[in-house]
């Protein structure tokens, strides 16, 4: 009677848990959380953009710097005299190759180790077929820059620059920005233009900075000028630009999931240069300081509701769980048939306890019955060792006969008896070790094979296809000579010529495979046969000796190796029939 009360008082721990944490705790966490959520959302934002937009502005006076020092380094083309004066003795009858030498070395002391200067370009209004140009290695610039200068830019420039005077302009060809500037006389009339291709990786570098920095474009009078690390496709247009005109910088958000970009726009020598910088989403977004206070509230919130849970879990789940583990541990150590005394006060609890103490007397029964199984098989098994001959006496008694046999000349009776004491010895193993080289099971398969030809004379023969890099594998003792014997029985008969062909070869890298193979066929009988031998459970009594052997082979490749191991019989398309051994190779087997 008191059971079934106990009974009745039971509660299922789901809901007991369920509502405990729903009214004790998720919902004042969730109002708490969404009130913060709120607040923190709010202070990220604020604090994103006051970080981004301080981290571009400095990125962008890092770059005008860098277009100063460029520009500076432009105006001593024309402030040095160098060129000019080279240029008006030329004029006056001096020596052509002396004003090349003096224009193309001063190029490369100015600029060739220039770290914004990719490219140089210098043409002279009177001989514009001759460009005269430096290039900066360190910085990626080729021979291909001042190419494409001479090809597709100089011929422009010499139309378009004679209202120029002596400003610098930025020119951008196919994402190519060049620095210009003329070089005038001595009366300010130009006779020559100098072209410095900017590199785009050193200009660009202070954009990097920018925090979140993703990717970058700068457009240069709303045409694209220098991207980095495939900034092309950046979001950019007449919208962007329109915002720029009025607030000369702006922040634009991510919508979704796409990344949010910020622009500044520079008005330097007449043009203006707008920088673009994507932004990485989840670098950004992913300090956000304000969760600390949300964590904060949730802790104090936190504190009472996890001494509750912790007490309602301790008392209805810990304690029920270090029983069964106590009791688990027992059966574990051996005590099979180890009940537990069903004390729980949950529904759940009470039922696992049962289940268990069922399963525990049921395990109880199944290991006695397998114990006085192999009790009885142990007993079998001595006594059918007790009934053989002791083979060390036979392989005496054969080593006997045979010294006789070679006394008297008789060399066949000789070899079969060496023979068949070969095939004893194997049977012995006297290392006690449960492998063999594949040399070694080869040699007890020889030393049947010689039996055998002895006895069929001529209308027996046997073909080897070996490969002897094989040999020295080690492979389960007595796996070949047993299969070679079934082949043989099978495949030979009184009135027909007997052939036996065994092949050794790697199917694959891990795989051995032995192959035996007769002329005589299998019928469906047969098939029949050899499926019931390799699947069924074996009957000593009424089964042939070597067809035990063949099972025996099989059961213990499967068990050593896996299913995909073991003894396969089938015909081949020549209607022989092919039993197949597949051994797992083992490197570390290797004699």
């Amino acid at each position: 009677m008191k059971t079934k009360e106990k009974i009745c008082r039971r509660k299922s721990l789901l809901w007991s848990m369920l509502f405990l944490l729903l009214f004790g705790w998720f919902l004042p966490l969730l109002v708490t959380n969404g009130i913060m959520s709120i607040m923190a959302t709010r202070k990220v934002h604020t604090q994103i953009d006051r970080s981004v937009t301080t981290s571009m502005e400095k990125a962008v006076e890092i770059m005008e710097l860098q277009l100063a020092e460029s520009e500076t380094a432009s105006k001593n083309a024309s402030y040095l005299n160098v060129i000019r004066e080279a240029y008006l003795t030329y004029q006056d009858g001096g020596n052509r190759r002396d004003f090349q030498t003096t224009v193309f070395t001063f190029l490369e002391q100015q600029y060739m180790f220039h770290k914004n200067c990719q490219a140089v370009n210098l043409v002279f209004r009177e001989y514009p077929d001759d460009i005269y140009y430096t290039y900066n290695n360190s910085t990626g610039g080729t021979y291909r820059d001042i190419t494409y200068f001479k090809t597709y830019v100089a011929k422009d420039l010499l139309e378009e620059m004679d209202d120029l005077d002596t400003r610098t302009e930025l020119r951008s060809y196919d994402g190519r920005l060049y620095m210009i500037r003329n070089l005038v006389d001595s009366k300010f009339h130009p006779f020559a233009i100098l072209a410095i291709e900017l590199n785009e990786e050193s200009l660009m570098e202070s954009l990097k900075s920018v925090w979140g920095y993703e990717n970058a474009v700068v457009y240069l009078d709303g045409t694209h000028a220098l991207s980095l690390e495939g900034g092309d496709s950046l979001h950019y247009g007449e919208e962007q630009q329109n915002q720029l005109a009025e607030n000369g910088s702006f922040i634009e958000h991510a919508s979704g999931r796409q990344n949010p970009y910020v622009y500044k726009r520079l008005k330097l020598y007449h043009s203006t240069l707008d920088c673009v910088v994507e932004l990485d989403r989840s670098a950004i977004y992913a300090e956000i300081k304000t969760i600390r206070y949300v964590y904060g509230i949730l802790a104090v919130f936190a504190l009472p509701l996890v001494f509750i849970i912790y007490n309602f879990l301790n008392k209805r789940v810990n304690r029920p769980v270090q029983d069964l583990i106590k009791v688990f541990d027992v059966v574990r150590a051996g005590e099979y048939g180890t009940q537990i005394e069903n004390m729980a006060n949950s529904e759940e609890f009470y039922h696992m306890e049962e289940s268990f103490n069922y399963m525990s007397s049921q395990l109880k029964q199944q290991f006695d019955k397998i114990y006085m199984e192999e009790i009885a098989l142990r007993d079998a098994k001595i006594m059918a060792l007790q009934s053989q001959i002791n083979p060390h006496f036979l392989n005496n008694t054969l080593e006997i006969i045979n010294w006789e046999a070679r006394l008297n000349g008789n060399m066949r009776v000789s070899q079969m008896i060496e023979a068949l004491s070969t095939m004893l010895e194997a049977t012995m193993n006297r290392k006690a070790d449960p492998y063999n080289t594949v040399a070694e099971e080869m040699e007890y398969v020889d030393a049947y094979l010689y039996i055998i030809t002895q006895r069929y004379g001529e209308k027996f023969t046997c073909r080897k296809e070996i490969d002897e890099s094989l040999l020295n594998y080690k492979i389960p003792r007595l796996i070949v000579q047993p299969i070679a014997e079934n082949a043989i029985e099978h495949g030979m008969s009184i009135t027909r010529e007997g052939e036996l062909v065994i092949r050794l070869y790697r199917k694959r890298e891990d795989l051995l495979c032995i192959e035996i193979e007769n002329n005589r066929p299998l019928s469906e009988e047969d098939q029949a046969k050899i499926h019931k031998l390799l699947n069924e459970e074996p009957n000593p009594q009424k089964e042939h000796r070597v067809s035990l052997g063949i099972r025996n082979v099989d059961q213990r490749l499967r068990m050593m190796y896996g299913p995909e191991c073991g003894l396969f019989i089938t015909n081949n398309k020549n209607n022989h029939t092919v039993s197949t051994i597949l051994v797992k190779i083992d490197e570390g087997r290797q004699q």
